[in-house]
C-alpha cells in the first residue's frame, strides 16, 4: 500500500481521485492549496503525489520543487497550462515524473503514477462478467432496488396494500402492487389510509463488489427484505453538489458509480468515460413501469397486462414491446428520459452524502446510453427551475465571468445562438441585470442559461470589481 498526496483545488475531482486510488489499495490524502501541501511535507512522508499546476495560493511548480528534496516523486496535471512547453518544464525543470493535461483518464493517470513512481500495483480485479453468474439477477445485486431495474414483481413483505375496491376486485388483486390499478384521479376508499411513499433498501452490494472466492454453499434464495448495509460516504452534498460531482466524473473521464443518499432515499449513477449511462433509485415511483404510467405510455389496464406477462419471468420493457406499447427505439427514449429525471431530482439536494465506487454496470441487454453531462445540466435547469427560484439564485447584481479551467470545452456545448451570445457577454464586467438587457432571450431562459453554465463550472461569480484584464469568450 502506497501513501499518496493529491494536491487539487477542485474538491470533487480530488475526492474522486482519492476514491479511485483507494480502490487500488493505496492510502490517499487530498489537500486543496499549495500551502496545505507544503505543511505536510517531510522526507518520505508520502510515496508519491499528484500536483495541479494551477492552485489558488501558490504555483504548483513551487510544490513540485519542494517535493524533490523530500524524495517524493510526483506527476503534474493541469487544465490551463497545456502543450509540450509546460510538459517539458514540469518534467525537466520542476522534477515531475510525468505530465497530464485535463481532461485525462483517471485510470491512465493512476497507472502512470504507479509505473513512473515505482509504486506497487494493487488494483482490485474487476467483477466477473454476467456470464460468470448463475443468473442475471445475481449481477443486479449491484442495485437491488425494488426489483431489478424495471421488472414488475410482487413484493408482499414490503408492499402497502389497501383494501380491494368492491367494483373492481379482480383488477386490483391481480396487480403485483394493488394500488397501481386505481385510475388516475380516483379517490381511495374512505377506510384506506393515504398511501405513503415507498422507499426500499439497496441489497448487500459489497458481496458483489468484493467477491474473491466462490461461495462454500449454495446461495440462499433471494429475499426482498434486507437490512440496509453500511457503506462509507466520501463527503456531504452540502459541500459538493451533484452537478459538481458530475463535472468531476467528466473531467476525469472516469468509469464507475456515484452513490447518493438523502435520508432513506438512495440513488446510483453509472458512468462510462465520464458520461452517465444509467441511473437507478429506490423510490417506488421512479421504477420503469410507474415512470411509463406517468408518461402516458401505459394505463391501468395496460399495466395489468404487463404485470401478468412479467410474472412469466419477462422483463417489463420486453413485455411492453411484446404487447405493442413501445418499440425498441421508444424503449431507449423512455430509459434516457427516466435516467435524466432521476438525475434532475438530485440537483436541488442540499443535504445527504455521496460515495464513489469503481464498480461498473455489467448487465447484458441493457439500453446503451451516453449522456453528455453539460447538456444534461443545462436541460435540467431549463426544465426544472421555476422563475422564482432562478431569480433567487441569479440575483440582479451578481457578476459572472469565465472560469480559468472549465471541465467542458465550448465546442461540446449545444447552445443556441442567443445562448452563445449570452455566454460571450458574461465576461465579469456585467451584472446579471446588465445581461438581461443585452440578450434576446426571455428572463427565464436567460437566468436558466446562466444558472446552467454556472453549474457546469463554465461561469463563476465575480465578487471583486471588474478590472481591465479579464478572461473573455470573444467580446
Amino acid at each position: 500500500m502506497a501513501r499518496l498526496l493529491i494536491i487539487e483545488d477542485n474538491p470533487e475531482l480530488a475526492s474522486l481521485m482519492v476514491a479511485a486510488a483507494q480502490s487500488r489499495g493505496h492510502h490517499a490524502q487530498a489537500v486543496h492549496t499549495g500551502e496545505a501541501a507544503l505543511a505536510l511535507l517531510r522526507p518520505r512522508a508520502f510515496d508519491a503525489a499528484v500536483v495541479d499546476l494551477l492552485l489558488p495560493d501558490i504555483r504548483g511548480s513551487e510544490v513540485l520543487t519542494a517535493l524533490v528534496p523530500n524524495n517524493i516523486p510526483a506527476i503534474a496535471i493541469s487544465g490551463v497550462f497545456k502543450g509540450d512547453r509546460f510538459a517539458q518544464e514540469a518534467v525537466n525543470i520542476h522534477g515531475a515524473r510525468a505530465f497530464f493535461e485535463k481532461p485525462f483518464e483517471l485510470d491512465a493517470l493512476l497507472d502512470a503514477l504507479e509505473q513512473k513512481c515505482g509504486l506497487p500495483s494493487l488494483a482490485i480485479p474487476p467483477p466477473p462478467p454476467p456470464e460468470a453468474h448463475e443468473t442475471e439477477e445475481a449481477v443486479l445485486d449491484l442495485m437491488d432496488l425494488l426489483v431489478p431495474e424495471d421488472e414488475v414483481e410482487e413484493l408482499p413483505a414490503l408492499a402497502v396494500t389497501p383494501p380491494p375496491l368492491p367494483t373492481r376486485p379482480r383488477e386490483i388483486t391481480s396487480l403485483p402492487e394493488p394500488h397501481e390499478a386505481i385510475e388516475p384521479g380516483a379517490p381511495l376508499p374512505p377506510e384506506a389510509p393515504p398511501e405513503p411513499e415507498m422507499v426500499l433498501p439497496f441489497g448487500e452490494r459489497e458481496k458483489v463488489w468484493t467477491k474473491t472466492a466462490p461461495a462454500e454453499a449454495a446461495p440462499a434464495p433471494r429475499t426482498r427484505r434486507r437490512v440496509l448495509p453500511e457503506w462509507s460516504l466520501e463527503g456531504e452534498i452540502k459541500e459538493a453538489t451533484v452537478p459538481r460531482l458530475l463535472n468531476a466524473y467528466y473531467e476525469a473521464r472516469h468509469n464507475g458509480e456515484l452513490k447518493l443518499k438523502q435520508g432513506q432515499i438512495l440513488k446510483v449513477i453509472y458512468f462510462e468515460a465520464g458520461r452517465p449511462v444509467y441511473a437507478a433509485s429506490n423510490l417506488a415511483n421512479e421504477r420503469f413501469a410507474r415512470f411509463s404510467l406517468r408518461r402516458g405510455v401505459l394505463n391501468a389496464e395496460g399495466l395489468q397486462a404487463v404485470a401478468a406477462l412479467a410474472k412469466e419471468n419477462v422483463r417489463t420493457s420486453e413485455a411492453m414491446i411484446r404487447l405493442g406499447f413501445i418499440d425498441a427505439e421508444r424503449h431507449r427514449q423512455l430509459v434516457e428520459e427516466q435516467v435524466k429525471e432521476i438525475l434532475w431530482s438530485t440537483f436541488g439536494w442540499t443535504q445527504g452524502g455521496y460515495g464513489f465506487s469503481p464498480m461498473r454496470l455489467q448487465r447484458s441487454g441493457r439500453v446503451k446510453l451516453s449522456i453528455f453531462p453539460g447538456d444534461l445540466l443545462l436541460e435540467g435547469v431549463l426544465r426544472m427551475e421555476t422563475l422564482v427560484t432562478l431569480r433567487q439564485r441569479m440575483a440582479a447584481q451578481r457578476r459572472l465571468f469565465p472560469t480559468a479551467n472549465p471541465p467542458y470545452a465550448l465546442h461540446e456545448l449545444r447552445l443556441s445562438g442567443p445562448q452563445a451570445m449570452l455566454l460571450a457577454y458574461s465576461d465579469g464586467s456585467k451584472t446579471v441585470e446588465d445581461l438581461l438587457t443585452l440578450t434576446d432571450l426571455s428572463e427565464r431562459e436567460t437566468l436558466a442559461t446562466l444558472r446552467g453554465l454556472e453549474l457546469m463550472s463554465i461561469l463563476e461569480e465575480r465578487r471583486e470589481e471588474p478590472s481591465r484584464r479579464r478572461i473573455t469568450f470573444g467580446l
